[in-house]
């Protein structure tokens, strides 16, 4: 072969290989137009290129709608490439690291067609400690490390297992049934970490977090463990940042792709001014917040350590409501709050939680969704937005649940629908998509509760740090917006226009409600869900509710 011919050959192989690149960085199957448009390929190079991957497995070719994606043949081979990595190899590093600073026992677990089973660990030095487990068998509904490997997983995998445990599960006094286990493990995926108290072993607690592969399935999960006086839920908690870092850099090591951790400093000349802290409870992620009628009263949630808050605004009093499932959205009624959750829209009492109306779950038959945020319009009617745990695309809804509980289907087709609210003469509703950094506008008509006529109000740039999460309006119609990773609160005027841009001490801002007043401000609620180790400590604030005061 000569020089020529082996650097053409060369040429040919990088061209699939972008070929290949490119399929996997596409949402869907794509045309071989958009092939050749994409890399800047004539029409016989892509062709023949595509055709030869296809041959060989690489790439699938639909012929009912002449569209290209990748092959299984990839996944096989990925597939074998994790059965032979040496998962201790890579996951040791950070369990060391996890060792150094808790001075707990660190255990390394992994998935098998049979179960979970305990294939390394780091024995702690405390005298009271639980024994080694390499080897053994992991209770996988029960302990930390069992909970993190299965939560991940596809709805049907888990579902299998869970069934296939089902008997010991209703038998063990923890579960009323297989739906509230699986509702648990939902929480745990949405926010990467679990915990246990003494549910495996008396007197042992811990946390844990998954390691995945190229899909983002849960493969072998990293847990420490330790006596439950020292290991206590908001330890636990506390600590769970740093399991998810653990976990994360080893499924990066071992080509995995794990959720995104945000690590972005505070964006370069962003001032943050007239702070005031309200609240610190380390919110993994607060969310919706709302003022009482009478404006007396600010309540929130967090929706991955399920509570639900309040703070009286005269006195500075707080309460803290638990829940036993994630609680998405709340809204002051004169029966009670009506919240919205993972397992549907009650009104409920919060001292003692108990139901007092019930107004069931308008997508009870997608167990693979959940709520997200909800706000009440003036005629006390909640509107709520849906969503996949998975995030895929298009398959979330906005709902509008009228004050007799009927609940009625009003878009569909959203990915992250997120923050909403209304214009002040009640002809307008504002709808946030996060996923598609976009804030849409619909005609509203206030007496029949409908809309109609979308449009994008704001698309927000590539450029521009964060993303749109929770929002609210002013009197005069000027629209405040969270912007989660983007380090503040910015402010549009009713025309879509940039107006002010106001810092916070915290990456994630989710959501705000403004009280007006002299002066006017801002109440914020805020996330440390998947912040790293290292801005958590440099910015303590991450989950706390303040209040921004605005200039006049």
């Amino acid at each position: 072969m000569t020089k020529n011919q082996a650097k053409a050959r060369s040429a040919t192989l990088a061209k699939g290989l972008e070929i290949l690149n490119f399929l996997g960085s596409q949402n869907g199957p794509v045309t071989l137009r958009t092939v050749m448009s994409g890399l800047g390929m004539t029409k016989p190079t892509a062709h023949r290129l595509l055709a030869t991957l296809v041959d060989h497995g690489m790439a699938r070719f639909d012929s009912a709608n002449n569209t290209y994606q990748l092959g299984m043949r990839l996944f096989e081979l990925s597939r074998q490439v994790w059965q032979d990595f040496d998962l201790r190899g890579v996951a040791m590093n950070e369990m060391r690291k996890l060792h150094a600073a808790t001075n707990e026992t660190v255990s390394l677990a992994i998935l098998t067609p049979d179960g979970g089973v305990y294939i390394d660990g780091l024995q702690s030095s405390h005298h009271l400690r639980e024994q080694s487990r390499v080897g053994q068998r992991v209770a996988l509904w029960r302990s930390a490390i069992g909970k993190a490997l299965i939560a991940g997983l596809s709805y049907n995998d888990r579902q299998r297992i869970l069934e296939e445990d089902a008997d010991a599960i209703l038998n063990c006094g923890t579960y009323d049934g297989l739906p509230e286990l699986s509702r648990h493990l939902d929480l745990v995926n949405a926010r990467g970490y679990a915990i246990e108290i003494d549910e495996d072993l008396p007197g042992i607690s811990g946390a844990a977090a998954p390691i995945v592969d190229h899909r983002g399935i849960t493969v072998a999960a990293i847990g420490l463990s330790g006596a439950s006086d020292r290991l206590s839920r908001d330890t636990l908690h506390r600590l769970g940042p740093s399991v998810i870092e653990a976990t994360r850099l080893a499924s990066l090591q071992a080509g995995g792709a794990p959720r995104p951790v945000s690590t972005a400093p505070q964006p370069r000349g962003l001032q943050v001014r007239n702070v005031r802290k309200l609240a610190d409870f380390s919110n993994l992620i607060g969310e919706s917040p709302t003022l009482s009628r009478d404006g007396r009263i600010l309540y929130w949630v967090d929706i991955c350590r399920p509570c639900i808050f309040r703070l009286d605004l005269t006195t500075g009093e707080t309460d803290a409501f638990p829940q036993k499932d994630m609680v998405t959205a709340v809204a002051e009624t004169a029966e009670g709050l009506l919240v919205a959750g993972l397992t549907g829209i009650r009104v409920i009492e919060p001292v003692s939680g108990r139901i007092i109306r019930d107004f069931g779950d308008p997508e009870a038959d997608i167990p693979t969704n959940r709520f997200n945020d909800g706000k009440l319009d003036a005629r006390g009617r909640l509107w709520v937005g849906s969503l996949a745990f998975s995030l895929t695309r298009g398959v979330g809804s906005l709902y509008r649940v009228d004050p007799d509980g009927r609940a009625n289907h009003m878009e569909s087709g959203l990915t992250l629908p997120n923050g909403m609210g209304w214009s002040p003469d009640g002809q307008a509703m504002y709808l946030v998509d996060t996923a598609d950094r976009v804030l849409y506008i619909y005609d509203f008509d206030t007496d029949e509760g409908t809309i109609a006529n979308r449009r994008e109000l704001i698309r927000f740039p590539d450029d521009m740090p964060g993303s749109p999460d929770g929002i609210d309006i002013d009197p005069q119609g000027n629209i405040f917006i969270a912007m989660w990773d983007g380090w503040a609160i910015v402010k549009y005027a009713p025309d879509g226009t940039l107006i002010e841009t106001y810092g916070t001490p915290f990456p994630r801002p989710t959501s705000c409600v403004f009280a007006d007043g002299s002066p006017p401000r801002i109440m914020v609620t805020s996330a440390r869900i998947r912040v790293s180790s290292d801005l958590l400590a440099k910015y303590p604030s991450s989950g706390a509710t303040i209040e921004l005061l605005l200039p006049t």
